[in-house]
């Protein structure tokens, strides 16, 4: 007989082989008092996600329910589509590059949840992991790595953050709210959790309880600047629609919000435009992560900040990943590099910042880098600052028209190739059977008239 679920586990997924079996191992892996089912949707992808997904589905036949699109729908349709589907009395979302660390995830936000009749969604902290699954530092929330939003108005004026995969909602309630999706949003998490705080309560457990994966060039992380401006609009667009959609909500809070931001701006506006000001009164700081990945100030070390330096790093014994504190102001460096004993630059694992081009841009506080290195290995992390800010140096309109020209070089670099293609193309058809045959005859033909 079968059980009717209680839960039910969603899991879109396109172009996830990599993380794909540890994110459903860790759905297989949930200890519960109740009966949940797996739903796992494939958005037409083009490496090996559709047969990890089938591969599990034949081996979990009564736990598993797999859906395939042959057509790339996007992660705002996939998700609308795919929940009607759920039949359990909450939807747990789990996207398919992240996965749970804790077996009683599941039964301990269903706990919470019914022990707060007024909260229909729940969320718990998280800890943040490299493409590679090594973990890079612990509770994403208590630590403040990532801020909480935990009201609409933290939402909104913010652009704020709950962590999609650890998502407990109710079933009815989320199918409601994806009616209200915009379906050509470029975060349809934004949106939805926009939703979620004008219906109910969100119930925060304080406990890690999955892994959130740092994916560089993700939809969500782009290195590219143009696809980074457009996300960063279209989220603007989507804050001025929800000003109107719900003008009840507290306007005071997110005017207190925006003006206690708009302050921190303006402090650092009135210092000196010079972005290299604070060269020599800071220091760079590395923090050696423990057993856990935790960070503490008994294990760092430090050396003041220079426009251009290189430091010898050496890695003590138990260090698995290194934090690399470029200074506690926003700046704008040319190049960053941490690399090992044999001369092989080492990737960021993450980062606060932006990297465009081989250009790092850190306009928060504080800016951040994070490493996965060897055990006591030596490293050497060089780096240059740059100034970008300063509006009143006399080169500053020719650097932002030679940046202009330089983006347009590779435009017309581009138009270029493309056009070449299309001649080769072209040559490859007139010059084939297919096209000289038929073209004598004709010619005859014409010579016959």
């Amino acid at each position: 007989m079968e059980t009717t679920p209680f839960v039910s586990i969603i899991c879109t997924v396109f172009n996830k082989e990599p993380w794909l079996k540890k994110t459903i191992d860790s759905f297989l892996a949930q200890q519960t008092e109740f009966a949940y089912e797996i739903i796992l949707v494939d958005d037409a992808s083009s490496d090996g996600s559709r047969s990890i997904i089938q591969d599990y589905q034949a081996n979990y036949p009564d736990l598993i329910r797999a859906f395939y699109q042959d057509e790339n729908q996007g992660i705002s349709k996939t998700w609308v589509s795919i929940c009607k589907e759920a039949r359990g009395q909450y939807i747990a979302r789990c996207d398919g590059d992240d996965f749970w660390l804790d077996p009683l995830k599941l039964q301990k936000q269903v706990d919470l949840l019914e022990s707060k009749p007024d909260c229909k969604w729940s969320n718990t902290d998280f800890d943040i992991y490299d493409e590679q699954g090594t973990l890079v530092s612990k509770a994403g929330f208590a630590n403040h790595t990532i801020p909480l939003a935990d009201t609409y108005e933290k939402m909104l004026a913010t652009r704020g953050f709950t962590m999609a995969s650890t998502w407990l909602v109710d079933r009815d309630l989320m199918v409601e709210v994806n009616q209200e999706l915009d379906l050509t949003t470029s975060d349809d998490t934004f949106n939805l959790q926009l939703e979620l705080f004008q219906r109910t309560t969100l119930a925060y457990l304080d406990e890690a309880t999955a892994a959130y994966t740092i994916n560089q060039g993700s939809d969500s992380r782009p290195t590219d600047f143009k696809k980074l401006e457009r996300r960063f609009h279209k989220l603007l667009q989507t804050q001025l629609e929800y000003l109107d959609k719900y003008p009840n909500a507290d306007f005071k809070e997110m005017t207190r919000i925006l003006l206690d931001r708009n302050n921190t701006y303006e402090i650092r506006l009135s210092k000196s435009m010079d972005s290299l000001s604070h060269i020599g009164m800071e220091s760079v700081t590395i923090y050696f992560g423990d057993e856990e990945n935790a960070y503490s100030e008994d294990r760092t070390m430090t050396k003041l900040l220079q426009k251009e330096d290189i430091l010898t790093i050496r890695i003590p014994k138990g260090t698995s990943v290194i934090r690399v504190d470029l200074s506690e102001r926003p700046g704008y460096y040319s190049d960053v590099k941490l690399q090992d004993a044999t001369g092989n630059i080492c990737s960021p694992v993450y980062t606060n910042g932006v990297i465009v081009d081989g250009y790092f841009f850190f306009s928060e506080p504080d800016p951040q880098l994070i490493y996965d290195v060897k055990e006591e290995g030596e490293y050497r992390l060089s780096y240059k600052m740059i100034s970008v800010d300063d509006i009143a140096a006399p080169d500053y309109i020719g650097k932002v028209f030679a940046a202009e020209f330089l983006d347009s070089q590779n435009r017309i670099k581009k138009l270029e190739a493309d056009l070449e293609a299309t001649k080769v193309a072209y040559n490859a058809i007139i010059t084939s059977k297919r096209w000289t045959i038929p073209t004598k005859i004709l010619k005859f033909l014409r010579i016959r008239k």
